[in-house]
């Protein structure tokens, strides 16, 4: 049979007991090593963990949350109100205004700004009939119940039937009014000239000066009687300096002279 009871306690020699009090002093007063390396080491960590955070706090930016890549924000651009042209005030007789009115409609100065830009006015027989000048160039423009301008001629003028030709302007209630003029040759003596027209009138041109030259015209309003083609043509005769020409004017080609509005 064993026996149980551990063997008695033997007393420590007092040499070996003043050792390890010694040691245990020694241990207890000394600082651990391990603890000398945890301290730096926690500080180091510390400032990885507080630059890592900051650098993710930049790349966030602003207002923005984690959970997710960051999103640049987009938004559709607000279009900026379009500012409406003011009107310029301009007079009617401005010749570089266009102006708001149909063709035909406005004064002589603005009616030739395109077939003769810049002209200038010669001569006038009344309210109704002028002669603008450019150059060596003229043009008649008429103003009635129309403004009609007509193409413009030189101030030289060639005696032929285009010479002669009619601007036409036609109203609601019938009627028609034809209107020629120009220029008389410088030297003509005894200038005249005679149209005879459909309705079997002949009227004969009255003349103006102004501008360094003679100018005549010739006017003459009346009703139409149906299909104008199948009317006799408008009939002139031309005298001048003991000279005496013919001409009939074609329907269309010699009475539409007119060049800022139709016939």
């Amino acid at each position: 049979m064993s026996d149980l009871n551990p063997p008695p306690d033997e007393p420590l020699p007092d040499q070996s007991r003043a050792r390890m009090r010694a040691e245990l002093l020694e241990t207890a007063q000394a600082p651990s090593r391990s603890r000398r390396w945890l301290v730096p080491a926690g500080v180091a960590a510390a400032v990885v963990l507080v630059a890592a955070l900051t650098a993710w706090a930049v790349q966030l930016g602003p207002g923005e949350e984690s959970g997710g890549p960051a999103v640049a924000p987009t938004s559709a651009p607000t279009p900026e109100p379009t500012p409406e042209p003011e009107p310029t005030a301009t007079g009617p007789e401005d010749p570089d205004d266009p102006g708001d009115h149909w063709a035909g409609h406005g004064p002589c100065a603005q009616e030739l700004r395109h077939p003769l830009p810049g002209a200038e006015l010669a001569a006038s027989f009344d309210e109704h009939t002028s002669f603008w000048v450019k150059g060596d160039r003229f043009a008649l423009c008429d103003q009635r119940d129309r403004t009609t301008v007509q193409g413009p001629r030189s101030l030289e003028p060639a005696e032929q039937v285009d010479t002669y030709a009619v601007s036409s302007v036609y109203t609601a209630s019938g009627e028609v009014t034809r209107v020629a003029g120009g220029v008389v040759p410088d030297g003509a003596m005894a200038f005249d000239v005679a149209y005879t027209f459909p309705d079997g009138q002949t009227v004969r041109a009255e003349t103006t000066e102004g501008g360094g030259h003679t100018w005549w015209r010739v006017v003459h309003t009346y009703e139409t009687a149906g299909n104008e083609m199948k009317q006799p043509p408008i009939e002139v005769t031309v005298s001048y300096s003991g000279v005496q020409e013919h001409y009939a004017l074609d329907w269309g080609p010699h009475t539409c002279a007119q060049v800022n509005h139709g016939c």
